[in-house]
């Protein structure tokens, strides 16, 4: 998905939410979940899925009209550092983008 479809899609009220999915030493990849209950994905400037910095992506959400997004990262650190993983699911956490 292309930032034109994406305010296209915000401001006909086509989406249902916007999760940043945070990737260990990657970086973030945007899943726009439609109301439909499609997936699409948001792709960063040069072609590739994943966005390097959160600050960059805030932006063009932002510029997209994207309120919010639920962040979700699927490895806490406890996990990355060896303890045991978590018993439930991490909900995520909703950041307002502007």
């Amino acid at each position: 998905m292309k930032g034109w479809q994406l305010s296209i899609a915000v401001r006909c009220g086509w989406v249902a939410r916007v999760e940043v999915l945070a990737l260990r030493c990657c970086g973030y990849q945007v899943r726009v979940i439609l109301r439909t209950g499609r997936v699409r994905v948001f792709g960063c400037a040069p072609g590739g899925p994943l966005w390097p910095t959160l600050a960059l992506l805030k932006t063009h959400l932002r510029r997209c009209g994207v309120h919010q997004v639920l962040l979700l990262q699927p490895e806490n650190h406890d996990e990355i550092i060896g303890r045991p993983a978590l018993i439930g699911k991490d909900p995520g956490l909703w950041i307002h983008v502007g």
